[in-house]
C-alpha cells in the first residue's frame, strides 16, 4: 500500500471522500431498484438494529488504526530528535580534540547529516530497504571516530563521549530505517473499508425506511467515513505522504556545525 499513502493530502482526501460518496449513490440506487416500498420497513428497521454495533466497530477499527499510526508517526520524530542530539553531542565532544582532528570529525559528521537529509530522506519515500549513501558515510565516521581511541594525545574522556554519542546516531539511524519498512496493516484497513461500507448501506436502509429527514444523517455517516479513512492513510508513512517527520533539525545541525558553531576555540557558544 505504499503507492496508496504516499499520496499528498488532497489527493487522499478526494480519493476516499469521493470513493464513499460514489459507493454510496451506486448503493442508494441499487437498494431503491432492489427493495419494494412494502418491504422497505422491515428492512430499515432491522438495519436500525445493527446500526449501532457497525458504528461501533468502525469506530473501534479506524480508532485503533489512527493511535498506532500516529505514534509511529510520533516515534519517527522522536528517534530523528534523538539522532539529532547524539550529533551534536559528537560535535560538541570533538572539539576537545586538537583543531586539525576536530575539523576532520565535525567535517565527516557534516558529510552524514547533508547525506541523511539529501539522499537518504527521498529513498525512504521509494525504496527504504536500499541501501543509502548515508550508509557509508556513517561507517566513514565510526572509522574516524574509533580511531582515535589508542591515539595517546586523545583523553579517553573526550573519545568516550564520542563514541557513546556515535552509538546513540547509529542507533536511532537503524530504528529509523526499521520504521521506514514498517506498513500499515492492509488486513485491518481493509475490515475498516468493510465496516464503513456496511455502516453506509445501513444508514441508507434507514433513510429509505424514514424518508428524507434521515438523508442528512446518512450523508454525514458518509462524510465521516471518507475523514476516517483519509485520516489513517494521511499519517501511515512517516516518510512519505501529507505528514511526514521534518528534516529540519537535521538540517539545521549541518549548518551550524558548518559554520563553526561547534569549535570551541571560537567562543561562539
Amino acid at each position: 500500500m505504499s503507492w496508496l499513502t504516499s499520496l499528498n493530502g488532497g489527493v487522499l482526501l478526494a480519493l476516499c471522500v469521493g470513493g464513499t460518496v460514489l459507493f454510496a449513490l451506486a448503493m442508494l440506487l441499487a437498494l431503491i431498484l432492489v427493495i419494494p416500498q412494502r418491504s422497505r420497513e422491515g428492512t430499515g428497521m432491522t438495519a436500525a438494529a445493527y446500526m449501532t454495533v457497525l458504528g461501533s466497530l468502525f469506530a473501534i477499527l479506524t480508532g485503533f488504526l489512527i493511535n498506532s499510526e500516529y505514534s509511529t508517526l510520533r516515534q519517527a520524530q522522536n528517534i530523528v530528535g534523538i539522532e539529532v542530539a547524539g550529533a551534536s553531542q559528537l560535535a560538541y565532544a570533538s572539539a576537545s580534540l586538537p583543531p586539525s582532528d576536530t575539523s576532520l570529525v565535525q567535517a565527516s559528521l557534516v558529510r552524514y547529516l547533508t547525506s541523511v537529509s539529501a539522499a537518504e530522506w527521498p529513498q525512504l519515500e521509494v525504496d527504504p530497504g536500499a541501501r543509502s549513501r548515508a550508509g557509508d558515510d556513517l561507517s566513514s565516521l565510526s572509522r574516524l571516530v574509533f580511531s582515535y581511541g589508542p591515539r595517546p594525545y586523545a583523553p579517553s574522556v573526550t573519545t568516550d563521549a564520542m563514541q557513546t554519542s556515535l552509538a546513540t546516531v547509529t542507533e536511532s539511524r537503524r530504528q529509523r530505517l526499521v520504521i521506514a519498512t514498517q506498513e500499515l496493516p492492509l488486513p485491518l484497513f481493509v475490515l475498516s473499508v468493510v465496516t464503513g461500507m456496511a455502516l453506509i448501506s445501513g444508514a441508507l436502509l434507514v433513510a429509505l425506511r424514514t424518508g428524507p429527514r434521515y438523508g442528512l444523517v446518512a450523508a454525514g455517516i458518509v462524510l465521516i467515513v471518507g475523514f476516517d479513512l483519509t485520516a489513517i492513510l494521511a499519517i501511515s508513512a512517516p516518510f512519505a505522504g501529507p505528514f511526514v517527520t521534518s528534516t529540519e533539525p537535521i538540517q539545521q545541525l549541518a549548518q551550524e556545525i558548518a559554520s563553526g558553531d561547534y569549535l570551541g576555540w571560537l567562543g561562539s557558544r
